[in-house]
């Protein structure tokens, strides 16, 4: 039997050091893997999407993957979220939970492996973060003199600056050699504290490789290839045209974050060896982690998104900006 690799109490944005340390052990592991979950206790959006993304690269290796230890409670959110889907659970059954529409408070770990997807998981994402807020109602009648709901007015800008941070995690990732790289994102409401997370992890290049010999990147170092992305219009992908009508801006991170700030929360990216969040914590990941691509933690507040304005937001721009309602 492989030797287990044990998995922390959290697998969250909050333990990204040890989270992503277990998560290195499968991948770098030879032979079958085998997952001891017994200490698991929560995982987050970020974790989900670690957890799905690594899985992914074990698998792809043609190594098969056992969770065992896993507790009854877990297993049966986990399960729900979709996070074990081709795993073999040993010794857990999880608690089967309804499987009702609830695109209101969460979306299951969904891999993005074409650009085509892009639009329709922004999409859901952003109808996540909104939810039923009071006030917002997806189905009451549009505006007689706009046409437009106020449930419109949030999903749209949110759903633009999703769809380039998505659209960048693909194009950007699958350079300098990783054309496979994936996107996995989740998201979940949790009722009690009123907060919504978000994940997105690739298993690309990382924002070093692909910032290399960008003029703005001053130092070749992870932490400040973090840095530099965060700045507006850092994109490589602009004006590159997207499906039918979008044109990618450059400003999808940069938006990202200033939401989450806006609505009393935080982005927490790891790339490499750096972890840097965006109420001004950065350094190096602990323990030697690494991650090989950008993993994305997103956290703010549901009930402070209907008073952002959010063409605020979006950096000053000359050109011609696509037709969106920020009003």
């Amino acid at each position: 039997m492989p030797t287990p690799v044990h998995l922390p109490a959290s697998i969250s944005a909050r333990t990204a050091d040890t989270s992503i340390l277990a998560c290195n052990r499968l991948i770098e592991r030879g032979g079958d893997a085998l997952v001891d979950a017994s200490l698991l206790r929560f995982a987050d959006p970020f974790g989900m999407a670690l957890l799905g993304a690594t899985f992914h690269m074990v698998q792809a290796q043609g190594r098969a993957i056992s969770v065992r230890g896993l507790h009854h409670a877990i297993a049966g959110y986990l399960h729900r979220m979709d996070v074990f889907r081709a795993v073999e659970l040993i010794d857990s059954t999880p608690q089967l939970n309804d499987r009702r529409e609830r695109s209101d408070a969460l979306v299951e770990l969904t891999r993005l492996h074409h650009r085509r997807q892009v639009d329709e998981a922004a999409y859901r994402l952003a109808v996540t973060l909104i939810g039923s807020i009071p006030g917002v109602d997806a189905n009451a009648p549009p505006d007689e003199m706009t046409g437009y709901t106020a449930f419109d007015r949030l999903v749209e800008p949110i759903q633009y600056a999703l769809g380039e941070l998505l659209e960048n995690a693909l194009t950007h990732g699958r350079r300098q050699g990783f054309g496979d790289a994936c996107v996995w994102v989740a998201s979940q409401y949790y009722r009690k504290s009123g907060l919504i997370r978000l994940g997105v992890v690739d298993n690309g290049c990382g924002f070093l490789a692909t910032l290399r010999n960008h003029p703005d990147l001053r130092r070749q170092d992870h932490l400040e290839a973090i840095l530099t992305a965060l700045r507006p219009r850092i994109s490589c992908n602009r004006d590159l045209r997207f499906g039918m009508e979008s044109v990618n801006q450059g400003v999808g991170l940069t938006t990202v974050a200033r939401i989450a700030e806006h609505a009393g929360g935080r982005l927490t990216i790891v790339t490499g060896n750096a972890i840097h969040d965006t109420v001004g914590r950065s350094r190096a990941l602990l323990g030697g982690a690494f991650w090989q691509g950008v993993a994305i933690g997103v956290v703010c507040r549901r009930d402070r998104l209907p008073g952002i304005r959010f063409s605020e937001l979006l950096p000053p721009y000359t050109g011609a900006r696509p037709q969106l309602r920020f009003e």
